[in-house]
Parts: structure tokens; sequence; C-alpha cells
């Protein structure tokens, strides 16, 4: 009796060694899609962490190249500066800050109470709501304080997570070259020497795009704050906290800033509505398409396609965590991709 996709003797000695292997694999591939599973909350926070750690020593080898301070040293330092910033920072502007996002919160359930009003006044509105969405908008405009109870769990679970990020970034931060070793030590042995290429460039490149990603913040935030100032749009730093923040996320960020900054601004009227989404729209075309490029140019680039899908593959994934760390695991991605390619060349 012959098995013709195994090509052997079912009585020949072999036979049980391939079968053993083809049960074990497809094992090892149905646990290891169920681990991904059961892990697809805690993946990009260890991603997250790597992401912050990369951070924290880079800042940490420049203060020290510049300063001449020990590696550890420096890094005590960047993290004690970093806190006596978010410190300094919240004694200047804090109290204004609050005030301005106690305005957000409590403007954007009042425009999208106004936007129901003006829909349900025209008969179209009236059929879309009832025939075509059959969505209850009250509960869209609901009280804010309906919703805390939910809030403080994601908040508290948020703090949990972003805890154990940091602790993770500060002992990556402090021995990158030992963790990087014992990765590689778990790989085979003809695969060591491209497992270590890959972490030491996915290192460089992540460290080039965080940079990077500094000044798209930083400048996004300036720019959007000075338009909406200037018009005199409602909580103007709140609002470009908020358009800094989520510059962040490419593309998607943009417009939810837009919309975010159009609602707070729609209840003090359509016209301030229309020059709070002109001040972020602005701010966000002078960061995205004239500074962005120029210094993707001097930096890396990942060509927009593959972010874009990349992007949804993560969101899908990972959900929001996904989309957010979506752009650092492409760039990690694109190195793993450039190490494969030279070694097929090879």
């Amino acid at each position: 009796m012959k098995l013709n996709f195994l090509t052997k003797g079912l009585d020949q000695p072999d036979f049980v060694a391939r079968a053993v292997a083809t049960v074990s694999i497809a094992a090892a591939a149905i646990m290891l899609s169920l681990l991904f599973w059961r892990l697809s909350e805690f993946l990009p926070i260890v991603f997250a962490t790597i992401v912050i750690a990369v951070a924290w020593r880079g800042a940490a080898e420049s203060f020290g190249a510049r300063f001449g301070i020990p590696t550890g040293l420096s890094i005590l330092t960047v993290a004690l500066a970093l806190v006596v910033g978010v410190v300094v920072t919240l004694m200047a502007f804090g109290g204004q800050l609050v005030r301005q996002y106690d305005e957000v919160a409590l403007d954007v359930p009042a425009a999208i109470e106004l936007i129901q009003r003006h829909v349900e006044e025209h008969p179209w509105g009236r059929f879309v709501e009832k025939f075509v969405l059959d969505v209850d908008y009250s509960k869209a405009a609901a009280p804010i304080a309906q919703h805390v109870g939910a809030a403080l769990g994601s908040l508290g679970n948020a703090f949990a997570m972003t805890l154990f990020a940091i602790i993770g970034a500060a002992y990556l931060a402090a021995d990158p070259k030992g963790h990087a070793e014992r990765v590689v030590a778990l790989t085979p042995a003809q695969h060591r020497e491209k497992v270590s290429r890959f972490l030491q460039r996915s290192g460089g490149s992540l460290r080039q795009w965080l940079i990077l990603q500094l000044y798209v913040i930083v400048m996004n935030a300036f720019f959007a704050g000075v338009a909406l100032w200037a018009f005199g749009v409602p909580a103007p730093l709140a609002l470009a906290t908020i358009s800094g923040a989520l510059a962040f996320i490419p593309y998607f960020g943009s417009i939810i800033a837009l919309v975010v900054g159009a609602l707070v601004a729609l209840p003090h009227g359509v016209d301030s509505a229309a020059l709070a989404a002109l001040s972020i729209g602005a701010a966000s075309f002078v960061e995205g398409y004239l500074i962005t490029p120029f210094l993707q140019s001097r930096s890396l680039s990942v060509p927009a396609v593959v972010l874009l899908f990349c992007m949804l593959a993560f969101g899908a994934l990972f959900g929001a965590m996904g989309v957010v760390l979506a752009v650092p695991a492409t760039v990690v991605l694109s190195v793993a991709y450039e190490v494969f390619a030279e070694t097929q060349k090879a």
C-alpha cells in the first residue's frame, strides 16, 4: 500500500517520524495562533515598551555624549528632567488647560445635540434617523456623568499598562545590548548574524523615526495653537495639544483633530467651527506636506500605501492601540524586509 502524498510506503520506518513531525508542526501552529489571540491586548504594550526604551536610551546617550556623563546616570537624568518639565508645565499652564479641557468636554456633547436638533428639523433628517440609521442621537449627547464608571475603569487600566511599560522600558534602556544578546542566543546559529543585524538596524530606524515624530508633534501643536488663538477659537491651548498629540497618527489623526475642533467651536457659531477646522487643517497641511517630507528625506521614509494598509491591519488586530503603534511597527517590518532582501542577494 502506497501513500502518494508522502511518497513512502506505510511499512517504511521513517513514516512514523514524518507523521509525528507533521502533527507536531500543525499542533505548534495551532498553539501559536491561540497564544497570539490570547495575547492580542498584551503584544501592543510590549512593543510600546520597546519604543519607549529606544527613545529613553537615545535621549540618554545624546545627553551623556554632550556632557560627558556615564550612561546609567544620564538615563536617570533624562527621566528626572522629563518629570520636572511636566511638573513645571502643569504649574504654569495646568489651570488653564484644565479649564479648557472642561470646556471641550461640555462643548462636544452640546455640538452633537445641536446637530441632532438641526437634523430633526428637516424631513430628510427624520427619514434618515427613523428608517435608515435607527439611532437614538440623544444617547450620543447624554451627560458625561453617565459614563464616569466606564471612563474610570479605562483610565485605571491605561494607568496600569503605562506603569508597566515605563518600568519595562527602564530595564531595557539600562541594558539594551544584554537583552539583544539574549534574543540572539535564542535563535538558531545560522540565523544569529541576521537577527543581530536586524535588531541593530531597527533600533536605529526607530530612533530616527521618534526624532522625526517629536518635530511633527511640536510643529503641529505650535501652528494649530497660534492659528486658533489668532482666530479667537474657544479652548485654543487644549485643541492645540489635542492636534499635536493626534499628529502622532498619520492621516487619521489630523481628521480626528479637525472634527474635534469643529465640534468644540460649533456651539459658539458656525463661523467659529469653520475657523477651528481651518486652523487645524492648515496646521496639518503645513506639517504633513512641507515639514514632514523635508525631514523624512533626511531620515527614513515608508511608502504611503504600505503605511496606510499597515495601519488598517494593525487596527483590525489590536484596536486603537494598534493604530497608534502601526507606524513604528511598519518601520520595524521594513527593516526586517531589508535584512531579508540582503540575505537573498548574498
